[in-house]
């Protein structure tokens, strides 16, 4: 027989003890990061954390939305991650309902060991995300869902983000022949990296042979871009430094 279901008041009793204790392991976490803490000995205290975690990004325009996710970078980098208040975390549990408002896009590649809210130090629902493996863009589902978090959400960058060590562009590097529908991604890869003299030359070149292929294939990207309302960038991750690289 199933077991019965908690009643509503019991969930939310949880979720207030969890939420009671969430300030005590930011500040802890904090403190394990070493450079991020700006006390005096004993780790920051709850208030200086969400002082210095500040509001969420919300960029003006494209260059500042790009620059906000390199800043976020240089944090993740740097083992200083931002630390949001835990009125953020009550706001995903109970008011789902009001929508998103991400301020940039990125397309990632379904690699495990790449995850941009990690990467760039943000919060759930500040960065839209699409991740297929190679970081292409060329099915109208990738596409639409490209245009979807600019023309609906109002993202305000589109980021191909790409990374070294990247098995999908090295089958196409290698000619690969993998078969079923793994053999697409190749495919759909190879035209753009022909010439490359090696891995780390055809991972740039993959990723912009994306950025062009977005441009080309999406009227209502290119479109936006042209009037100034988003900007279409590539940039690889490095997974030795942790490094965004903008190219």
């Amino acid at each position: 027989m199933a077991a019965p279901r908690p009643h509503a008041d019991q969930i939310n009793r949880s979720r207030r003890v969890l939420l009671g204790a969430l300030p005590a392991l930011a500040v802890a976490g904090a403190a394990a990061c070493g450079s991020g803490s700006t006390g005096d000995g004993d780790g920051d205290s709850v208030e200086k954390v969400r002082e210095k975690a500040g509001p969420p990004p919300r960029p003006a325009d494209p260059d500042g939305a790009i620059a906000a996710l390199m800043e976020g970078n240089d944090r993740f980098v740097a083992r200083t991650p931002k630390i949001r208040e835990v009125a953020d975390i009550e706001v995903l549990w109970t008011k789902l309902e009001v929508g998103q408002a991400p301020f940039a896009t990125v397309l990632g590649c379904a690699d495990s060991r790449l995850a941009p809210e990690l990467i760039f130090d943000q919060f759930v629902g500040d960065i839209f995300v699409v991740r297929e493996a190679g970081n292409i863009a060329d099915s109208p589902t990738s596409l639409g869902s490209l245009e979807f978090s600019q023309a609906v959400l109002g993202s305000k960058a589109i980021v191909v983000l790409g990374h070294s060590s990247c098995g999908a562009v090295q089958a196409a590097f290698d000619d690969a022949t993998p078969g079923g529908n793994i053999q697409a991604i190749v495919d759909a890869i190879r035209p753009g990296i022909a010439g490359a003299a090696d891995l780390d030359e055809a991972i740039t070149a993959n990723v912009g042979a994306v950025v062009g292929r977005i441009r080309a294939k999406s009227a209502v990207l290119a479109d936006a871009e042209r009037a100034g309302e988003c900007r279409i960038v590539g940039a690889v991750y490095d997974l030795a430094s942790a490094r965004v690289r903008l190219i």
